[in-house]
């Protein structure tokens, strides 16, 4: 059984960001993390937090203004700072695996229910990413962000990855037609990013295939899926190479029969 991870919502006065960041990650979570929030200066929770969870279907069971020092000797995974106050608290988590900074304003500071429904609008989509990326059953691997990175800043490499992001696999022969470059250049690249578990290869009769590993860690997939959608006109003229080459070798096929 996979062992439940433990996260931490620190803020000042623990009565409005980190109350709703706890109950709101606690309701997409389900059971995966133990939650908890704290304050460096706990105050009574603003009433609007819980009129802000009722809204949304969440609970509020067991949510209390704690005291940062009550959790010193206690072991976080995540440690999450909501505002600039507390940032330099994470010092007190020397052990935790992640210390992490969401800069959020203090709704507290306005008027109304508004400015809290904003903040939760925030923290949910905050907190869906962080899950997507983060759940006790995603696959880690060793990979440096530093070398994934390296990685992307050559723009043949980047236009590989771009290409089979869209086509989901493609030999070198693909490569070398899409690309206009040489098969040794596309080669090296190709057997780099092998080397560092960013591709897969498969054999396929005389041809080798290359792939997005499946173990690939999440934040990179998400990388590139966004890189191809933000930038969707990037690989066109080479989207139409790999198609006229299709489309020749269809006609090849075809004619080979008659």
């Amino acid at each position: 059984m996979t062992p439940l991870l433990s996260i931490l919502f620190l803020c000042t006065g623990n009565s409005a960001r980190s109350q709703l960041a706890e109950a709101i990650f606690r309701n997409m979570a389900d059971d995966d993390f133990r939650v908890f929030s704290a304050g460096t200066q706990p105050q009574i929770i603003d009433e609007r937090v819980f009129q802000t969870l009722k809204k949304r279907g969440i609970s509020a069971d067991g949510l209390t203004s704690k005291n940062l020092e009550d959790l010193d000797e206690q072991h976080f995974d995540y440690v999450i700072t909501l505002c600039d106050n507390a940032k330099n608290e994470c010092a007190h988590y020397p052990q935790s695996d992640a210390l992490l900074h969401w800069d959020l304003a203090d709704p507290r500071q306005q008027e109304g229910l508004s400015p809290f429904e904003t903040t939760a609008d925030i923290l949910e989509g905050q907190i869906k990413l962080f899950l997507q990326l983060n759940t006790p059953d995603v696959i880690k691997n060793d990979s440096n962000p530093a070398d994934f990175f390296k990685l992307l800043s050559d723009n043949t490499r980047l236009r590989i990855l771009m290409l089979i992001e869209d086509e989901h696999e493609l030999c070198v022969n693909d490569l070398v037609e899409a690309l206009q470059e040489s098969q040794s250049k596309i080669s090296r690249h190709l057997a780099q990013m092998r080397t560092l578990k960013v591709l897969s290869s498969h054999r396929r009769a005389q041809n080798i295939f290359y792939r997005l590993n499946p173990n690939l860690p999440p934040w990179m997939k998400l990388i590139l899926a966004v890189t191809r959608t933000g930038q969707p006109d990037f690989i066109n003229l080479e989207k139409i190479r790999l198609k006229a080459q299709a489309s020749d070798s269809s006609r090849t096929a075809e004619v080979g029969k008659e």
